[in-house]
This record gives structure tokens, C-alpha cells and sequence, in this order.
């Protein structure tokens, strides 16, 4: 009897540790099911495209496709200078050799796109320091021409200009300025005269990649 009861208490124990792993299957499928909510990825951008997590992500907001034009990304910095603050830049053609102002050496490519999300306390805030991001590069480089565009969906305002100096080896380039709620969006793409490219129409094509998460 003894012996009857032990074993029913064993099975009894098996039968419980049997129920209990379909039960655990379940918990962490649900968990599995919940984490991309909680993902830093958006399920949906502003412009209505898929998220694609196969993009260039600055924070959680922003995501740029593959410049292609014969770019690649050279860095992706999550946090240049603050915890709001992303910098990622692309590249173009062979570097060559180039000692800068500091006397560093560095490599100097025909062409580079640089893109900034510079965040800010509140859209007030933005959009006093789009105004002066704006006014800083009107003081450093030779304007030659002021345009808006919208791409995307997106409103820009851009700036043309020569930007060849000692201590800037690049001799032209473009720059797009947006505010995006808090944050401040800057896209710059600069190159030396051994360049080709249209460097407006590039920027163009490149901000056509860039996908905003709905806010």
C-alpha cells in the first residue's frame, strides 16, 4: 500500500511538471509576442512605409535606407554629444590622405553625407536651434543659393554653398534643415572638385530615404 502510494505520489509529481512546461511554452510565447511593441523599432513610418529594421536607425525615430549612388556608411554614432544626440555619415569613392587643422591624419573622401538628429527639450526649443544651426552655416560658408523642397512628405529648407577653405578641404556642398517635433534634423553632403555627382540632386535622392516614426 505503502509502495502504491509512493508511486502515485510520484506520478502525481511527473503528471504536475508535465502540465507546468506547457504552461511556461505559453508564457514566454506571449512575451515573445509583445516584445516588438516594446521594440525600438516603430511599427509603421510617418509616410506610411513598413518599417524596415534593415534601416539606418538614429534613435528611435529615424530610419534611412541604403543611399546607394555609390555611398556606404562610414559610422554610426548613437550618441554624439548627449543622450538625444545622433550622427551617422556616409562615404563615397577611395580615401586619400589628409592631415586636418589639428594636424591629424585623416582620410579625405570625395564626398560625404553627414546626417544629424540633434534633440532638444521641446519643439520651442527646436525650433530656436534650427534657426541658429541655420544661421551658423551662413556665417561659415559661401551661400550661393536658398531653396525649400519637400521630400518624402517632409518640408526643407536647403542651403547651397562653396565651403573651400585652409582648413576645409571640401570645395562644395548642400544642406537640408527640418524640425521633427523635439528634434532638430540636419543633412549636409559636401565634396572636393574631384566629385562628379550633383550634389543637390543626391541630397535629394537621399532624404527620399529617410523615414520619420509617427510621433
Amino acid at each position: 500500500m505503502n509502495v502504491k502510494r509512493r508511486l502515485g505520489r510520484i506520478w502525481l509529481f511527473i503528471m504536475q511538471k508535465w502540465l507546468i512546461i506547457p504552461i511556461i511554452v505559453a508564457i514566454i510565447a506571449g512575451v515573445a509576442l509583445a516584445i516588438p511593441r516594446f521594440s525600438r523599432y516603430p511599427d509603421r513610418a510617418e509616410d506610411g512605409a513598413q518599417w524596415d529594421r534593415g534601416w539606418e536607425m538614429l534613435g528611435t525615430v529615424l530610419g534611412v535606407e541604403d543611399p546607394g549612388n555609390g555611398f556606404t556608411l562610414l559610422n554610426n554614432d548613437t550618441a554624439l554629444a548627449g543622450d538625444d544626440t545622433y550622427y551617422a555619415s556616409w562615404v563615397s569613392g577611395e580615401p586619400t590622405d589628409y592631415t586636418n587643422a589639428d594636424g591629424k591624419a585623416v582620410d579625405l573622401y570625395p564626398a560625404q553625407i553627414y546626417l544629424l538628429l540633434y534633440g532638444c527639450a521641446d519643439e520651442d526649443t527646436a525650433g530656436e536651434a534650427l534657426a541658429e544651426w541655420m544661421a551658423r552655416e551662413e556665417d561659415t560658408y559661401a551661400v550661393r543659393e536658398r531653396r525649400e523642397e519637400r521630400r518624402n512628405g517632409r518640408d526643407y529648407r536647403l542651403l547651397l554653398y562653396d565651403c573651400g577653405s585652409d582648413t576645409n578641404p571640401y570645395s562644395r556642398g548642400a544642406s537640408a534643415f527640418s524640425r521633427y517635433g523635439k528634434y532638430v534634423v540636419i543633412a549636409e553632403l559636401t565634396c572636393t572638385d574631384a566629385f562628379d555627382g550633383d550634389e543637390v540632386a543626391l541630397l535629394g535622392a537621399f532624404l527620399d530615404g529617410c523615414h520619420y516614426g509617427k510621433q
